[in-house]
């Protein structure tokens, strides 16, 4: 039993390999397996580190030789296991019985020569024919070095002595016939043999073609190009699995394109995704289904993209040209040479060509062919940016229904249908990554025992996600980590990085700030990991994880990086995010203190959008930095509330609520009281918006004796205002219009211009209903004025609501009109969709007091579909109730009575004082007929 962990198995006779059981082991860069090739062939003996040298470099080594040396050892010992070990300055691999081909192929010959000499010899015809059939091609191929090449003309010597052997026990078997085709491909491929000449010679003669023999005299023939007789199709297509399923629309994409009906250039097609996606498989497939097209045969290359041994094209090529009839001897040298004679071989022929896993357009440019009548399929995880592709197809995940059949057509339908929650559930956990989902399907059809609910569960609570057998090359971990032994030092830790925040994509700005860097250096990282499958880019400069990849990303991070510096990238990441808020809060509210009032940041930030991915991440970043670091709450507090108006715009305040009580907790167990004034600010205008105002009251009069604790008079300024905006909702009137009148003397005392310019604004619907409208009407011209000489977009389109308001109460029906729509069209260009569902719901109500109730019905609609839109209930409760009044005005009773039940509903649900009107219209309908 050798010293190698069991089940290790090596091959020279080709290509070098090592496999522990089924699945090939990384031997790493040509010289690195130049070394392991010396070491086997002296098996169990120990070679001299001098001798190694000698063997890799010969007579001029380079100084860092002996470092080297030692590198691939120590690589090798850890992907061996004991086997490798050190004597002195030398190194011995010990290798057991049937560990090595070549020991294996010797045993067969030695025992071949015992049966010919007890008399036996079709015994020993066969198996020398076994022995000979254990070769993959050229001995030690592609390998560097002096030594390796020794090896190799000694390997081939003792490969073609064995192959003559076996001929001459075919002559004696009386086989002659079927020998001369091989032969004569022998004979050309080694023209100064006599020995093969002879047996040539003696194969047609007794086949009775006396004339033929020795009629061309020994070296004679010179070496070339002509393909041996009777050369089969090359078919070298690899197995794919009969369960391929889904990508419909791509398999007809990739079949038209390589197809085209006349073409005039070479068609090449490029599959790019991330590692796991299923790329090989869906080429594969596809190249199956076009053999007739391309009756010339298909070749198939592995070209090992990712791998630290990449596919040499020059070693490519002669595969090639071996499977086109070149022998080696006619092979070229050169490999220049060896792509002109590969294009010439190729010319005419009607040929589709497989490059899988290709690392760059220079590795794949000497493989492509020059005639039109030949196709090309390319597979990478780059996205090969150079390659002049007709068709270029970047995989996603396969959708869940067909996620879900792949699981079945693995695992049976009926356990499927047994457990269908659970199926669908695994398949989400595999992210609709086919690699993920067939090695899920693999332990489950292993395991029939085994119910769907268990497995989640296993793997629910255990990392890494998806292990391939005892964590093989075939597991999702060891698929990625491909791509990612092929980073430097800084993409990999900004990849480690970049999955420390929990947020679902992150911009070029952002991801720079969370690892420190400049952003051009960032964005050349994030574009390599783009390139290599690593990140998904679904804009420009905005990037994202696939979600297992996101996993496989923060276990590097737990295993490099440690929780100090996940912590410090997660507060240059939200001192970042704070920086962008501020200068959002400056640009929207103009005037407003609260600018020069926020936590100081390191970072310089630029306006920051107010997506609804961006707020998400923005609030998953500040709970998740606080529970990193909660003596940041500050930081957090002001970076929350700093988002004030992109969550007015976006009308996420749902979203707020559970992250602003985290903040609030945190700042009120730490005594930090002007972070819990800022952050029960933010959390009372949610409230107010959402329509819970008895919440809202409670929050915001904490909030209010917190600000005034901490001197924050600009922040007690907005406060005062919700809470104002809180009683009207009640229809407290009286208390709305003092809580107005103390905002505007607070906002006046401190600075803050918008803050008045605001309540005056929001105080025009208190101030109709107290029947004070000269005054009403005085502070929609004051806001108005101000908002414009501000620049201020939200307070002008503000202030026109307001007037509409004015207009309607004033009996100008067809003015509130207008200002409601000019309020509008100013909202949506500004990005304030809550202002447009604002003046649709009072212009309803403007037609409806001018007495067209169709008009009023058609707005209702509108005004309804958008409060449904952005989620806003107490909105959406106003429009059916609008919408019902202004149906049953048209007549319409049917459809009014549905609309204002489910307005009352909606109505009391929130306590909301409107309930009362609409269930006067409700009861003043006739009865439905029964």
């Amino acid at each position: 039993m050798s010293g190698t962990r069991p089940g290790a198995y090596f091959s020279l006779l080709g290509p070098v390999q090592a496999y522990r059981g089924d699945f090939p082991l990384p031997l790493g860069p040509p010289q690195q397996r130049a070394l392991l090739a010396m070491l086997l062939c002296r098996r169990n003996a120990v070679v001299g580190l001098d001798e190694l040298i000698d063997g890799l470099w010969g007579g001029e080594p380079p100084r860092s030789a002996v470092g080297t040396v030692r590198s691939y050892v120590y690589r090798l010992r850890r992907t061996l296991g004991g086997g490798l070990v050190t004597q002195g300055r030398g190194y011995a691999l010990q290798v057991g019985p049937g560990e090595l081909d070549l020991n294996r192929f010797e045993e067969l010959t030695t025992r071949a020569r015992a049966q010919a000499s007890a008399g036996d010899p079709q015994a020993a015809r066969d198996l020398l024919a076994r022995a000979l059939d254990m070769w993959r091609g050229t001995a030690l191929a592609g390998l560097p070095g002096p030594q390796a090449r020794i090896q190799r003309e000694r390997l081939a010597e003792l490969r073609l002595s064995v192959l003559m052997e076996r001929v001459e026990l075919d002559v004696r078997l009386g086989r002659h016939g079927g020998l001369v085709a091989e032969l004569t491909g022998l004979c050309l491929e080694h023209p100064l043999n006599d020995r093969l000449r002879t047996l040539r010679d003696d194969a047609l003669e007794r086949g009775g073609r006396e004339r033929e023999a020795r009629a061309t005299p020994p070296g004679a023939a010179a070496p070339t190009a002509t393909a041996p007789p009777h050369l089969p199709v090359p078919a070298q297509l690899p197995y794919v699995a009969g369960d391929f399923t889904g990508r419909a629309e791509a398999v007809r994409d990739l079949l038209g394109a390589l197809t085209p009906p006349a073409p005039e250039a070479v068609v090449v097609c490029a599959l790019g995704g991330i590692g796991g996606i299923g790329k090989t498989t869906l080429a594969v497939h596809t190249a199956g289904r076009l053999r007739e097209h391309f009756p010339d045969g298909q070749l198939y290359a592995n070209l090992r993209g990712v791998r630290e041994d990449p596919a040499d094209p020059a070693a490519v090529l002669a595969g090639f040209l071996r499977a086109l009839g070149v022998t080696d001897p006619a092979l070229p040298e050169e490999p220049q040479e060896r792509a002109a004679l590969y294009r010439t071989r190729l010319a005419g022929k009607r040929i589709l060509l497989v490059l899988d896993d290709a690392r760059d357009t220079a590795q794949i440019a000497p493989l492509l062919p020059g005639s039109p009548t030949c196709a090309v399929l390319v597979t990478s995880r780059s996205t090969l940016p150079e390659l002049p592709a007709a068709l270029r197809l970047r995989l996603d995940v396969l959708p869940a229904a067909d996620a879900l059949a792949l699981l079945g057509r693995i695992v049976g339908e009926e356990r499927i249908a047994a457990e269908p929650a659970e199926a669908a559930a695994l398949v989400e956990r595999c992210g609709g990554l086919p690699l993920a989902v067939r090695i899920a399907g693999s332990r489950l059809g292993t395991r029939p025992a085994w119910r769907l609910a268990d497995f989640l569960r296993l793997l629910d609570g255990r990392r890494p996600a998806f292990p391939g057998r005892d964590g093989a090359e075939g597991s999702v971990e060891a698929c990625f980590r491909l791509s990612y032994d092929l980073l430097d030092a800084g993409q990999a830790r900004l990849f480690r990085l970049m999955a420390v925040p929990r947020a679902a994509t992150l911009d070029r700005t952002s991801a720079a700030a969370l690892a420190g860097l400049d952003p051009a250096e960032a964005e050349r990282h994030l574009e390599r990991l783009t390139a290599l499958g690593l990140l998904e880019s679904p804009a420009p400069l905005t990037y994202r994880f696939h979600d297992l990849l996101k996993e496989f990303a923060a276990a590097r991070s737990e295993e490099h990086d440690g929780p100090g510096a996940r912590t410090a990238a997660l507060l240059r990441l939200a001192d970042h995010m704070l920086a962008c808020a501020r200068e959002a809060y400056a640009a929207e509210r103009p005037g407003h203190p609260l600018v020069g009032l926020l936590t100081s940041t390191t970072a310089q930030g630029a306006p920051s959008e107010a997506s609804p991915s961006h707020i998400e991440a923005v609030l998953a970043v500040a709970v998740q930095t606080l529970e990193a670091e909660p003596s940041a709450v500050g930081l957090i507090a002001d970076t929350l509330l700093a988002l004030d108006p992109a969550l007015d715009g976006s009308f996420l305040w749902a979203a707020l609520l559970a992250p602003a009580r985290r903040v609030l907790r945190t700042a009120e167990e730490r005594d930090d009281i002007r972070a819990a004034g800022r952050t029960g600010s933010l959390l009372g205008s949610a409230l107010t918006r959402l329509g819970r105002f008895d919440e809202a009251e409670a929050a915001l009069r904490a909030a209010e004796r917190a600000a005034v604790a901490a001197g924050d008079e600009a922040v007690r300024t907005d406060i005062l205002i919700c809470r104002a905006v809180a009683r009207q909702g009640r229809a407290d009137w009286t208390a709305a219009d003092a809580l107005y009148r103390e905002a505007i003397a607070v906002g006046t005392a401190c600075g803050n211009a918008w803050g008045t310019t605001n309540a005056r604004s929001n105080s025009v619907s208190t101030l109709l209903h107290l029947r004070r409208f000269e005054e009403a009407a005085e502070a929609c011209r004051l806001s108005l004025t101000a908002a414009r000489e501000g620049g201020d977009r939200y307070g002008e389109a503000h202030a026109l609501y307001s007037l509409g308001i004015v207009a309607r109460h004033g009996g100008r029906a067809a003015e509130a009109v207008a200002r409601h729509r000019e309020s509008a069209e100013l909202g949506v260009r500004g990005g304030y969709p809550a202002l447009e569902v604002m003046n649709l719901i009072s212009e309803t109500a403007a037609h409806l007091a001018a007495g067209h109730p169709r008009e009023a019905a058609e707005c209702g609609e509108r005004a309804l579909a958008a409060a449904q839109r952005l989620g806003w209930r107490a909105a959406e409760a106003r429009a059916l109730r609008l919408l019902g009044t202004a149906l049953a005005d048209s007549g319409d009773h049917a459809r009014a009575r549905i609309r204002l039940t489910q307005a009352l509903a909606h109505l009391e649900a929130l306590a909301l004082p409107e309930a009362a009107q609409a269930s006067a219209v409700l009861a003043s309908l006739a009865p439905p007929e029964r």
